[in-house]
């Protein structure tokens, strides 16, 4: 590789052999970093809908997930900052399967469709078309010229598979069983012109899983089988021809000498190295929350990551390293409904969070939370649920109960070991390994959107 630019030797213009062999190099690797952060989206969405078969014997011809159980049920899994608080039903619908598949949904839920780039395609539930009475959707797949029956809320899917999801609460499904039965009767998805029919529905609850993507040489692989089995219209040709020059073409074998293996290797590591930076340093200046203090926001430029027409690429990686679900939900100020985020890595002096030290987090009195809000620690290396040996790296206001302040206030704890009297309120961390916290605010109010309420920042202790 380029060590130095003045190693470029040019004789009459042209490039040396040596040089050249250089440039090559630097030009292979470059390309393949780039391809790893803009396929990224895809790639984890590859992940997400693999976990459904792979760990839990889910069909994706109608089969769904639930997790009947918040807090311990889901704390082993691996995925992309999951939360503990809520009982989600997800399934992975393979369009070329399936062919027009039908999805219904019940009243009061929150819910997404993304396609297989995570791009998004709907919501269901109380921020889609049904407005949460319930509904028929009927999701299309690339190219369908057939005909469309009335009475559903119709979308079109540029790939064959797509995610399903839909986050219930507890008053309507209960828990345990109760969520289970819930999910199996009122929430189906199924090949159109099948007839209604309960889907095959598991339990996810305390069945350990891992939706995250890999970040070696197989992220490459399973690119190259996702480009194998998608319709071609699901890419650009911008998209076709970074792939082409990596030896990813449809229609042929992937099959990389020992040089451009060792590239794409390398390429996988730089643009991870990227990746991280662009999630712990972000330099966007709309990143910070606050002027005062360490929170970032995790969503800018909307859900098509844009801002004045242009495609904010580090925003894009930003969301898709440490999260996923793609929805205008999101973004949208919807007081007393949905959820918003904020994420600290850093403490009050702008030093990364330390699992060896003792924090404090203050939340001030009037969390503007209608629902329930909730602190999350996740593994920096797998922006994933911290395993620290605890039944759940979280504290809910909804599950746990923390002690209150007499002004109102809620401290909670991080470090190796519970400040004395503190261990309702307190969240292990494991020295030597980095952590970060999301804060969640189910049924936001406007003090948050006003910012007239604004959580401490961590503190050493």
């Amino acid at each position: 590789m380029i060590s130095h630019l003045d190693d470029l030797k040019f004789e009459g213009g042209y490039p040396t052999a040596e040089t050249t062999r250089k440039l090559y190099d630097q030009l292979d690797l470059q390309r393949a970093a780039q391809a790893y952060l803009d396929f990224m989206p895809a790639i984890s969405m590859q992940a997400l809908l693999d976990m459904h078969p792979r760990d839990h014997g889910v069909s994706e011809t109608g089969g769904m997930i639930v997790y009947t159980e918040p807090g311990e049920g889901r704390s082993k899994d691996l995925g992309l900052t999951y939360n503990t608080e809520s009982m989600y039903a997800s399934a992975s619908v393979d369009l070329k399967q399936t062919g027009p598949a039908v999805i219904e949904v019940p009243p009061n839920v929150l819910g997404v469709i993304n396609d297989g780039f995570f791009l998004y395609l709907a919501d269901l539930g109380n921020a889609g078309p049904d407005r949460g009475k319930g509904g028929k959707y009927l999701l299309l797949p690339p190219g369908y010229e057939g005909d469309v029956p009335e009475g559903y809320f119709v979308f079109r899917s540029s790939t064959w598979r797509n995610w399903v999801m839909a986050r219930g609460f507890e008053q309507d499904t209960g828990r345990g069983e109760a969520a289970l039965a819930y999910y199996k009767a009122h929430f189906k998805v199924y090949p159109l012109g099948e007839g209604v029919h309960q889907p095959s529905v598991f339990s996810a609850s305390f069945k350990p899983s891992d939706s995250t993507f890999a970040r070696d040489m197989r992220y490459f692989e399973r690119l190259h089988q996702m480009v194998q089995y998608e319709p071609l219209s699901a890419f650009t040709p911008e998209q076709l021809g970074l792939l082409h020059a990596l030896g990813i073409v449809k229609g042929a074998p992937f099959q990389p000498d020992e040089r451009m293996r060792r590239i794409l290797s390398d390429g996988v590591r730089l643009g991870d190295g990227m990746a991280k930076a662009i999630m712990f340093a972000s330099r966007d200046p709309e990143a910070r929350v606050y002027p005062d203090r360490h929170w970032e926001r995790v969503f800018i430029g909307g859900y098509k990551f844009e801002r004045d027409g242009a495609r904010l690429l580090d925003a894009r990686t930003l969301w898709h390293y440490g999260a996923i679900v793609v929805t205008p939900a999101m973004e949208a100020k919807m007081v007393g409904v949905g959820s918003q985020y904020l994420t600290a890595y850093k403490d009050a002096s702008g030093a990364y969070l330390d699992g060896g030290q003792n924090y404090r987090l203050r939340l001030p009195t009037g969390i503007p939370a209608k629902n329930f809000w909730s602190v999350t620690v996740y593994d920096t290396e797998t922006r994933s649920l911290l395993q620290n040996g605890q039944p759940k790296p979280s504290i809910s206001s909804a599950f746990d109960q923390p002690e209150v302040n007499p002004d109102g206030s809620v401290d909670i704890f991080f470090g190796p070991a519970a400040p004395q009297g503190k261990e309702k309120n307190w969240i292990r961390t494991v020295p030597g390994q980095g952590h970060f916290v999301w804060i969640r605010l189910y049924g936001p109010l406007e003090p948050f959107f006003e910012q007239t309420w604004r959580p401490d920042d961590i503190v050493k202790v």
